[in-house]
């Protein structure tokens, strides 16, 4: 049994290839080959212990994502199993897996929703989570002008100066949300807001829209006109949406007509399925097969796998 560190996390496992295994994670799901549950939460005294199973069958691996937070902080840890040996294979210092993941998996789903390669594209959201939502979606596209919004201002301006030396791409800092997204065609929101960010009057007449932040039926990143506006909205899983995003228990109470698609249905989708849907969204909120390719990727680079 291996246990990897952050630190070896950090070294061994890269954003574009996270994007690349993630695709086909969920295209093995799609065919019905992987596995998940949706995350489980256990709250008592202020704390939260969460866990989030999957199964990526596809390359023999069941795995569980588990972390505890209260108000002393968080810790995460990928626990990996090998499904013909029964074996525990690793286990996972998960924080910097995590944000790898987050980010990968947006920029997975963009990719198939967007044949152009040219974008532009803001992140609203200037913390830890948010420097991998540039870099993945930096390595599936070319960025024409990238912008950043942050409720504070410094905040979205250390994050520009500092991602644009790691990256070596222009970020300009913007102190409105509606400056930042006036040339976006791609927008990824990362926060805790509990108050919707922007609305649809904020974007063009073509967009898709990420929403990575909020997890919590309290927590809202966009107004719901953003939904009700768009051609398509892909959510992971129906019946953790329905328990963790504010936005989409909200879109189901007051527009029971307005249909969202699973992510695993949206993988057969195809161009022509696509064709003439101008407007999307993509909402997130993690789930434990994401974390299990990514420990498939990271054990493969360290060479505990073949």
């Amino acid at each position: 049994m291996h246990y990897i560190t952050e630190e070896e996390v950090a070294k061994n496992l890269g954003v574009r290839e996270t994007v690349d295994i993630l695709e086909e994670a969920f295209e093995s799901y799609s065919a019905g080959t992987s596995y998940y549950r949706p995350r489980e939460r256990i709250i008592f005294n202020e704390t939260v212990f969460n866990t989030m199973p999957g199964v990526f069958q596809h390359r023999h691996l069941a795995g569980l994502k588990t972390y505890i937070a209260n108000r002393n902080g968080a810790r995460f840890v990928v626990l990996i199993f090998d499904t013909r040996k029964t074996e525990l294979l690793a286990v996972i210092e998960a924080n910097k897996l995590g944000q790898i993941r987050t980010g990968a998996l947006p920029a997975m789903v963009t990719r198939r929703m967007l044949k152009e390669k040219n974008q532009g594209f803001c992140v609203i959201g200037s913390g830890f989570q948010a420097e991998t939502q540039l870099e993945a979606m930096a390595s599936v596209f070319n960025l024409d002008s990238i912008s950043v919004y942050s409720r504070t201002f410094a905040n979205a301006s250390k994050f520009a100066e500092r991602m644009q030396k790691k990256t070596g791409l222009e970020v300009r800092a913007f102190e409105t949300a509606s400056g930042a997204l006036k040339d976006a065609t791609i927008v990824n929101s990362i926060t805790d807001s509990n108050d919707s960010i922007f609305s649809r009057k904020d974007l063009g007449e073509e967009y898709h829209v990420n929403l990575c932040g909020g997890n919590l039926p309290n927590r809202r990143e966009a107004a719901e006109d953003v939904f009700t506006h768009s051609d398509l909205i892909v959510v992971e899983d129906m019946e953790q949406a329905m328990k963790e995003s504010g936005e989409i228990i909200s879109l189901a109470k007051d527009h029971p007509g307005k249909q969202c698609v699973e992510l695993g249905n949206f993988m057969k989708m195809d161009a022509n399925h696509l064709h003439g849907m101008k407007k999307t969204v993509f909402k997130s909120m993690g789930l434990g097969l994401e974390d299990v390719a990514a420990g498939y990727a990271l054990m493969k680079n360290m060479g505990i796998l073949k």
